[in-house]
């Protein structure tokens, strides 16, 4: 089994013993993020794209959100894209992540703390969750073997227009009900989340 092999939310309560909790756990207070002109630019070049794949709506919109948070947050952190997670093969946790972000930002290899994860998908975000769900508590366990523990994983399952954000705490899944819309001319909210994840995954664990 890989992370792939997750299709349902009941199979990480029965596999894994995660359980599953929708609810609106996001911030209120979390307001829209000033973006690059740079940014203005690549998105609206995408609107002309045929974004009707998974890679597509991948390198013309996620790729861009990620790189544009990058861009406001230099050294801080490094995306590693499409590579192999190996954690648990016994316990399916193993294969490869469409995103994973690292706070070690001059590594060239992952290393902890993992702190998000971020599944792009080219419907249907349901079908996404628990596989990100999987990754998050893979994640969880490699911080923990490399002796940098994080008390909250973070992910999100996205379709390029849509993005619902995950976290994990011990062995519950929670999972926003108010997913966080993205148009070509209208990225800021999702950016915004994304940088107050990141604020909160680099502050001292206490």
């Amino acid at each position: 089994m890989s992370y792939n092999k997750f299709k349902r939310l009941a199979q990480l309560q029965d596999d894994l013993g995660i359980s599953s909790i929708q609810v609106a756990w996001l911030p209120s207070n979390i307001f829209p993020k000033e973006i690059t002109d740079l940014l203005k630019i690549i998105l609206q070049e995408a609107s002309q794209e045929t974004l009707t794949t998974e890679k597509a709506k991948s390198e013309y919109i996620v790729v861009p959100i990620l790189n544009e948070l990058r861009r406001q947050n230099i050294d801080k952190f490094k995306t590693f894209s499409g590579f192999e997670f190996e954690v648990d093969s016994k316990l399916g946790l193993n294969g490869y992540c469409d995103f994973i972000l690292s706070a070690e930002a001059q590594r060239l290899e992952i290393t902890a703390p993992v702190f998000c994860l971020v599944e792009a998908k080219k419907a249907e975000i349901d079908r996404g969750l628990a596989q990100c769900g999987a990754e998050m508590y893979a994640a969880q366990i490699f911080n923990e073997r490399e002796g940098k523990p994080r008390k909250v994983i973070y992910g999100c399952v996205t379709n390029a227009f849509s993005w619902c954000f995950l976290k994990l705490e011990k062995k519950n899944l929670y999972i926003d009900t108010n997913y966080v819309p993205l148009t070509f001319a209208e990225p800021h909210r999702v950016l915004a989340v994304l940088q107050w994840i990141l604020d909160e995954s680099l502050k001292p664990q206490v």
